[in-house]
């Protein structure tokens, strides 16, 4: 049965008028977006707001780039916690006036070591040497030695591992990027596998980047476990560490 909620059955805004659930009645305030764009007072704000902005584009920029290592690897607060880094990396712009700092190719360094998932440091992962290099066209991983049962800290349940290395260059500008294309892998492989030597992976763009790019590349670990000859994916991703280990 319908119920009448006063004697002005409304809720919500109407006319510019308010209608409470308690049945007051109040004009809706005006919107200072007005003064947000003019008030001398609020220039730190709006600058602030310029700069949180571009940064949050260039964080979503590099998570698009990255998106398939990523979506193995990374916790609830990777986006805001990636913008607060490239908020960190705008502000060392010191050509630009507060509000107009910008991404500079120089300022890049904050990036290295980011880590995509905070429930999974990859030095608690990773015991094994390794080292991210980059020259012309390619960036390349190389693993002078690897013995997984030793050097890899695995969750309980896992089988078969696989190393994760991907690489991107962006124009943070246009805000556009390219990928680098891995030809060989290493693939899935078992954590009770014999040792390793001189492992080597090459991400190559198609073209050399623009000095003024960001290139980053990132490596990480991802688990499965082995069920009547099949590779399941471990469905608790906070297992898997992903985390930048080349800027450029």
């Amino acid at each position: 049965m319908a119920q009448q909620t006063g004697i002005i059955g409304i809720r919500g805004t109407v006319g510019g008028l308010v209608f409470a659930k308690d049945g007051s009645i109040r004009q809706k305030p005006p919107s200072n977006k007005a003064a947000f764009n003019s008030k001398a007072s609020m220039a730190r704000t709006r600058e602030n707001a310029d700069e949180f902005s571009r940064a949050a584009k260039y964080s979503k920029l590099l998570r698009d780039s990255l998106r398939v290592a990523i979506s193995a690897a990374s916790d609830s607060r990777v986006a805001s916690r990636l913008t607060q880094k490239m908020r960190e990396i705008i502000g060392l712009d010191d050509t630009n006036d507060r509000g107009q700092r910008v991404y500079d190719s120089d300022n890049s360094a904050p990036l290295l070591g980011f880590n995509f998932n905070i429930d999974a440091g990859i030095g608690q992962t990773m015991y094994f040497p390794y080292e991210v290099t980059g020259a012309g066209t390619d960036v390349t991983l190389s693993i002078p030695s690897l013995t997984p049962m030793a050097e890899i800290a695995a969750p309980q349940g896992a089988t078969h591992y696989e190393i994760v290395f991907a690489a991107s260059s962006l124009d943070m500008e246009a805000l556009t990027y390219t990928n680098a294309a891995v030809a060989a892998p290493l693939g899935v492989q078992a954590l009770n596998g014999a040792a390793q030597a001189n492992l080597s992976v090459v991400a190559s763009f198609p073209a050399a980047p623009p000095a003024a790019n960001l290139v980053v590349g990132v490596v990480g670990i991802n688990f499965y476990q082995e069920v009547n000859g099949k590779m399941y994916p471990l469905n608790n991703n906070s297992t898997n560490p992903l985390a930048i280990e080349y800027v450029a």
